[in-house]
């Protein structure tokens, strides 16, 4: 189970957040808690640049990819942080990233309240219709004495509290596997015709079933991403260590949400050159997770010219740039010959086909040229 935890506060040093570290600790068995915290993000401005909303971008795509949030919420003034509220907008701007998104509160003060005022604003709030949580009922982690709670090492010290939090997140681990099945059977319970994964298609050079196309698809050396003619996030190939990782959750989502906000507008004009025509292919070779990176963008279009989408081919090339410069395959023995019956004279430079106008320094890619080189 993949959950993020929010910091909901800007300040350098919060209980709040040793709460979280000691939550991700505690409950490391059960789930995989990624923290995050609100202090990165800007100040919620609609017209903030796109430029600019790279950290926003980063923050919404974590907690849209995670099956459950934790916020845990300092109290000021009987309310949440101004830094909380402005993460929260940034969630809802023309987004549904937080609805029916399973949340649990909680909270650590100073004082013996445990903010509880501050928990039932949030509350109020993840229910409005712009965020549409489905926060955690019948459970309140409300912790207060924060500095007599906690130990030099972060460790809570009181047995009750401990047993409290144990009680709350079991009941929320419980309750983000219902939420899990409930969206995969869908929204109105309707069970969809099945199809046999033995059923075969029919192409007009042979056929296949639908489980050996799947196989294929994640066997390729390439992994595959697919957009369709709407621009929406359709289809990736399951394959392991991908190197642009994606998440079921992102399907059917705007092509725009899964791309850095600096990085669209070159995507974008990637996928216009497509559906216009003046272009069918856009490839390039970065580094990437410590390694060579060849990606390829097609156009997809059916007998008749109509575009149908667009097609992601990316792959490790590492070893075949090896091979180019040292004359063999990393970790194999010299490759400049192989097992093919032909001779060098007869190799001929494949002929490239005209250059696409389009920036093809970048592409529609998960990342951006600052962070090319290596993994977040």
């Amino acid at each position: 189970m993949k959950l993020v935890a929010i910091v909901g506060t800007n300040a350098d040093f919060s209980y709040n957040r040793i709460l979280l570290q000691y939550m991700k600790w505690h409950f490391r068995m059960s789930a995989d808690i990624e923290i995050l915290e609100v202090k990165k993000l800007p100040p919620f401005n609609e017209d903030l640049p796109d430029k600019e909303q790279t950290e926003v971008w980063r923050f919404n795509t974590k907690i849209n990819n995670a099956d459950g949030v934790i916020i845990a919420t300092p109290e000021y003034d009987h309310s949440i942080p101004a830094a909380l509220k402005s993460g929260l907008e940034w969630l809802s701007f023309n987004r549904d990233i937080m609805k029916k998104k399973p949340v649990m509160i909680v909270g650590v003060s100073y004082g013996t309240q445990g903010t509880s005022r501050a928990q039932q604003q949030l509350r109020q709030m993840l229910l409005s219709p712009d965020l549409n949580s489905n926060v955690l009922p019948g459970n309140e982690v409300l912790i207060g004495n924060a500095a007599k709670v906690f130990d030099k090492n972060g460790f809570v010290t009181d047995i009750n509290i401990v047993h409290n939090l144990e009680n709350s997140f079991t009941a929320f681990n419980k309750f983000v596997k219902s939420n899990m099945r409930y969206l995969e059977e869908g929204d109105d319970n309707m069970t969809e015709p099945h199809i046999s994964s033995d059923a075969l298609i029919k192409f007009r050079t042979g056929s296949l079933s639908i489980k050996e196309i799947q196989q294929i698809f994640n066997t390729l050396p390439f992994e595959i991403d697919f957009i369709d003619a709407n621009d929406n996030f359709a289809y990736f190939s399951d394959k392991p260590n991908r190197e642009h990782v994606r998440h079921t959750a992102e399907i059917g989502e705007p092509v725009q949400q899964c791309h850095p906000p600096k990085v669209w507008p070159i995507v974008k004009g990637i996928l216009d050159s497509f559906k216009l025509g003046t272009s069918d292919h856009v490839e390039r070779c970065l580094p990437l997770n410590g390694h060579k990176v060849w990606i390829n963008y097609f156009a997809v279009r059916d007998e008749f010219g109509k575009y149908l989408g667009t097609m992601e081919f990316t792959g490790n090339v590492g070893h075949l740039v090896s091979l180019v410069q040292e004359g063999k395959f990393d970790g194999f023995p010299d490759a400049t010959t192989g097992a093919s019956k032909h001779d060098d004279s007869d190799d001929s430079e494949e002929q490239s086909g005209p250059t696409p106008q389009v920036d093809a320094t970048t592409g529609a890619s998960e990342h951006d040229d600052e962070s090319a080189d290596k993994t977040e």
